[in-house]
């Protein structure tokens, strides 16, 4: 269920206090970024899909992103029996350092924020281990390609995706994040492991 504050459309983004720290100066990292040099603030950089996969897709499909959820524990992502294992992998990601910080931000019409249906991806990426064969280069830019072209508009977003990931295309202002939490990250692991979100 989407998250909303006075019909506004909340993003969440799990992140830790060092990378918080980065995002107060402008770059990323403290470094001049061509796009962002006098941006501070969530900037967009993992590849939305790598380079060397999509095959015909545009370049935008290339680009860096912010990922994110329209709420912090989704059950679409803890209790899915198709993917029984995507939040642990999630949080295995993130858990890298001492401490998880968990960011919220309200979306605008100006930000380049789409819902995608992450199912996609994860069925390609499951489908060895659930029998239906081995994936191949093809079969994973197939999947590329529908994940890409289920691109919808945050504000357009009708809730029917199994799992809907937030991805934007530009980056937040630092003074539009807010932190909920920080946590220890052994604290949150055993959370994942005990299933007790």
């Amino acid at each position: 269920m989407i998250t909303k504050i006075h019909d506004k459309i909340v993003g969440y983004h799990y992140s830790n206090p060092k990378a918080y720290q980065s995002m107060q100066t402008t770059g990323i990292d403290g470094h001049i970024s061509f796009d962002f040099e006098k941006f501070a603030g969530l900037i967009p950089r993992k590849r939305f899909i790598r380079l060397g996969y999509g095959h015909f897709l545009p370049d935008e499909s290339h680009e860096g992103v912010i990922e994110g959820l329209l709420e912090p524990e989704p059950n679409s992502w803890l209790e899915n029996s198709e993917f029984s294992y995507l939040w642990n992998s999630l949080m295995h990601d993130i858990c890298r350092e001492k401490e998880v910080l968990l960011l919220s931000f309200q979306l605008k019409p100006k930000d380049k924020a789409y819902i995608v249906e992450r199912a996609h991806v994860e069925r390609e990426l499951y489908k060895e281990s659930k029998g239906f064969g081995i994936s191949t280069k093809q079969s994973m830019n197939d999947a590329f390609k529908k994940y890409w072209e289920s691109r919808v508009p945050v504000f357009e977003y009708k809730q029917n995706y199994n799992l809907s990931q937030l991805t934007i295309w530009s980056g937040i202002e630092f003074n539009r994040l807010n932190v909920e939490w920080i946590k220890p990250t052994d604290e949150v692991w055993t959370r994942v492991l005990d299933n007790k979100w």
